[in-house]
């Protein structure tokens, strides 16, 4: 029987801001289409299954990134492989920091990433804390940003969505007076975010995207419009509680 194998890297280390609920949506989103799958939570030293087809890494302070840095580096080819050959990886926050070419913290350290990402991250005095809306290819995006770096992209064009209200990770070309902000890098199938929260449950938009992928490289003929009405509304009435609070609630950043 053909299945989806989902794994989980480093949940207990890196998953501090819901990134569970990213799997188990995940999980709920293929169950609606009848498509069975497993999942495995990937420990330091744990082998990733074989055959992998979604694979997700959390968020983490920077003692964490730092715990898991050597194994993760010996992970790199696997990753890259993974990542290069379509397969679905979603990472946020620490774990997509760990994902660029690397990262230099506020002690001018520089932590090597793997590279799947073609960006360098800078750790900074200013945390960007608060709800975040992203106009995207495939529609808004909504999340929660709490985070201290600043992304700088070699190709703009990797770029997967435009800030309206938040934050965001990097800048953009263009915008005028006003520079504009991204948020979301996309290559191929991977995905890296500083948008939390968790981020899937509240962006069905999003999750049909990566399962669609993650179907389609199987060779599985998904229909994710059925059975899901219960997921949709839930998500639904979150985004929507959080457009009030943006339209009516001003941004806050701490200084560090």
């Amino acid at each position: 029987m053909t299945q989806i194998a989902i794994a989980q890297l480093y949940p207990a280390e890196l998953g501090v801001t819901g990134d569970r609920g990213n799997v188990r949506a995940i999980e709920a989103r293929l169950a609606a289409a009848g498509i069975d799958s497993t999942t495995t939570r990937v420990g330091v030293g744990e082998a990733l299954p074989e055959n992998l087809d979604i694979l997700v890494i959390g968020n983490g302070p920077l003692s964490a990134m730092r715990g898991v840095h050597a194994d993760l580096t010996a992970r790199g080819e696997l990753i890259r492989s993974f990542a290069a050959d379509g397969g679905v990886l979603l990472s946020v926050g620490g774990s997509a920091e760990l994902l660029s070419r690397g990262v230099t913290t506020l002690d001018d350290e520089t932590i090597d990433g793997l590279g799947v990402f073609d960006a360098t991250v800078a750790r900074t005095r200013q945390r960007k804390v608060g709800y975040i809306t992203i106009e995207t290819p495939i529609g808004r995006v909504i999340g929660f940003e709490d985070h201290a770096s600043e992304w700088t992209l070699d190709d703009s064009s990797h770029g997967y969505g435009r800030v309206t209200f938040g934050q965001g990770s990097f800048g953009l070309p263009g915008g005028g007076e006003q520079p504009a902000r991204g948020e979301l890098v996309r290559v191929g199938n991977a995905i890296a975010s500083n948008a939390q929260g968790p981020l899937l449950p509240l962006n069905p938009d999003l999750v049909r995207v990566m399962i669609a992928r993650a179907a389609e490289r199987r060779g599985i003929d998904a229909d994710l419009t059925t059975g899901v009405d219960a997921l949709d509304g839930y998500a639904a009435g979150a985004r929507s509680a959080i457009e009030d609070l943006v339209h009516g609630k001003g941004f806050n950043t701490i200084q560090l």
